[in-house]
């Protein structure tokens, strides 16, 4: 059999060669004739008309096994072991009450769904999870290839969406590093994306617990600087206030990007920016860039290549080409 069977056209150029050959032996033939007689043919010249046909038939050949070679032959059987290379990533989404900032557009909330959205889509052929997080932490969507599944949970996480009110990256840090696997060497990545507004003071613990599992911590950090307020909306969508502290004034959540620089530094993952332009893109280059999984999935059969034989005997037919000099060695 033939993995490149196209190829085989090519064999309608040998008669078209050959053809040209024909004619160009029989002219030169011809042209000699016109200027020395057969009777002194052999005396007065040194050509060897006979050379020219093998020289002719090796170089059709020559062309015959080069055609066979490009079309691949197979035979035999070979077996081969089946490694797929992929990590398990886990999408963290912060969905505190400070995410409906909107010092991003539409929100802070929004731009994050988008993102993960887009890393989800940069990522083919790896193990995707979901997990949700304000005062406690849950999955939006386990661990999985579905990535139709994925997108679905994406899009219908909305910020306040958990009962306990509060921003603890810790209790998501610590649910991703119990749900990757403890038997992998790699390829283990956490995408943390929050404002990085946390109150609780676990923080330390969790990034220990993800040093023990592999965890690496990719953070993104989604807000401005300067921060915004945080509005509170009707029954209706329409704001009728801000979030305000205990003396009445409006609360500024402004991003705390020196703790998500710092939860990323200590567990071997990078931080970036979110303030600005897209960078899914560059989050997803730095979850390539990570060491992968290493899984044997099965086995696959199938036939040995044998184009190897087959240029072989093409060179060595040219090389023996070379060895038939057209012109007569003199006495």
């Amino acid at each position: 059999m033939f993995a490149d069977k196209i190829y085989l056209l090519l064999m309608l150029l040998i008669p078209v060669l050959a053809g040209f050959l024909y004619l160009a032996f029989r002219k030169r033939v011809a042209d000699l004739a016109s200027l020395v007689s057969r009777v002194n043919f052999l005396s007065l010249t040194n050509v060897n008309l006979s050379a020219y046909k093998v020289k002719n038939l090796l170089i059709l050949a020559v062309l015959f096994f080069i055609i066979i070679a490009l079309a691949r032959p197979q035979f035999g059987d070979k077996k081969e072991t089946v490694i797929k290379e992929s990590s398990e990533i886990v999408i963290a989404l912060d969905v505190s009450k400070s995410m409906l900032a909107q010092d991003l557009k539409p929100n802070r909330i929004e731009k994050a769904k988008d993102m993960a959205l887009k890393i989800v889509g940069e990522n083919p052929g790896e193990k995707i999870g979901v997990i949700v997080f304000a005062g406690t932490a849950m999955w939006q969507c386990p661990v999985t290839y579905d990535y139709q599944a994925l997108k679905m949970f994406l899009q219908n996480v909305e910020a306040d969406s958990l009962p306990m009110g509060g921003t603890q990256i810790s209790d998501a840090v610590i649910l991703a590093s119990k749900a990757v696997g403890k038997d992998l060497l790699g390829g283990k990545v956490m995408i943390l994306i929050s404002d990085g507004e946390d109150h609780d003071s676990k923080i330390k613990e969790a990034v220990n617990e993800a040093k023990k599992a592999g965890l690496k911590i990719i953070a993104v950090g989604i807000g401005a600087t300067d921060g915004s307020p945080v509005p509170v909306k009707d029954e209706n969508g329409a704001i009728k206030d801000y979030i305000r502290d205990g003396t009445g004034r409006v609360v500024v959540s402004k991003i705390n990007a020196s703790l998500l620089k710092s939860v990323a530094s200590e567990t071997g993952g990078k931080y970036f920016d979110a303030s600005g332009k897209d960078i899914s893109r560059e989050v997803s280059k730095a979850v390539r860039d990570l060491e992968k999984n290493k899984n044997e999935i099965g086995q696959r059969y199938g036939k040995t290549d044998r184009f190897q034989i087959f240029l072989f005997v093409a060179l060595a037919l040219l090389f023996i080409e070379l060895l038939f000099p057209v012109k007569r060695l003199k006495k």
